[in-house]
């Protein structure tokens, strides 16, 4: 059977979660992070990356570190989480599996 990778489950998010994709754009993840510190006077902002995406959320959060005249103390964390992939069948009478990973 062919594997279909779902979309990761995430918490409800909050204006100061930033989620890093592919699709992300350096300058407008900056100046979105710009605008809820010295704006919005939020204390904080959660940047995630999930897989390949660490190493850009990590380099997205030193830009903004440097944007921010080294105003802010980076602090990574890391975790683990669930993935679900679904398992369709050759065969159509067969049931769909799911497996974790």
């Amino acid at each position: 059977g062919s594997i279909h990778k779902r979309t990761p489950q995430r918490p409800a998010s909050v204006p100061t979660d930033i989620y890093i994709s592919t699709k992300s754009k350096r300058s407008a993840i900056v100046k979105r992070v710009r605008r809820l510190m010295l704006k919005e006077n939020h204390k904080s902002v959660v940047i995630h990356g999930l897989g390949a995406m660490v190493i850009r959320a990590t380099s997205m959060a030193l830009a903004a570190q440097e944007a921010l005249e080294n105003q802010v103390t980076l602090k990574p964390t890391t975790e683990t989480i669930a993935l679900i992939d679904d398992i369709i069948p050759d065969d159509m009478d067969k049931d769909l599996e799911t497996q974790k990973r």
